[in-house]
């Protein structure tokens, strides 16, 4: 079962290669554009220190980033809701329709794929996923907090 998850997320990696190529963008910047987008779908944007901690940048390097996101129109920091110090990041209509170009024939097949699986079947899935990320979430955050050496 491990190598069967090992090789899923190999294939994701290179999913993301595969966009970032589709996009004429690096693949950094690829990654921190699905990231900024997943997060807005969930309705959490990121703001550009929790973007850094995500791709692993320093907060100079994802500065360096967002400019360059920001210049070729991907991406726009914004400064929303009460708080007017705290900066949000958004996608732009322009990636997005890149984005759901590329990924929309995919998100069809998949939903063909999981089609011979019932609802609780699905239910079942959808929850294991769960439990994996957040175990893996739990490992990160171990790893990150213990000292080294």
């Amino acid at each position: 079962m491990l190598g069967s998850l090992t090789a899923f997320t190999a294939t994701q990696k290179e999913l993301a290669r595969a966009f970032a190529r589709s996009a004429r963008l690096h693949t950094t910047d690829a990654d921190a554009i699905v990231l900024i987008i997943e997060a807005e779908q969930r309705g959490r944007p990121l703001t550009p220190a929790r973007l850094a901690e995500r791709v692993g940048l320093s907060p100079g390097a994802t500065s360096i980033l967002l400019g360059r996101l920001e210049k070729a129109g991907h991406v726009e920091r914004v400064r929303e809701g009460s708080d007017r110090r705290v900066v949000t990041l958004r996608s732009t209509t322009t990636i997005n329709a890149a984005a759901d170009a590329f990924f929309e024939p995919l998100h069809l097949q998949l939903g063909q794929a999981l089609g011979e699986f019932t609802t609780e079947q699905l239910a079942l899935i959808i929850r294991a996923a769960d439990n994996l990320r957040t175990t893996m979430e739990t490992y990160l955050r171990d790893c990150e907090s213990t000292p080294k050496d």
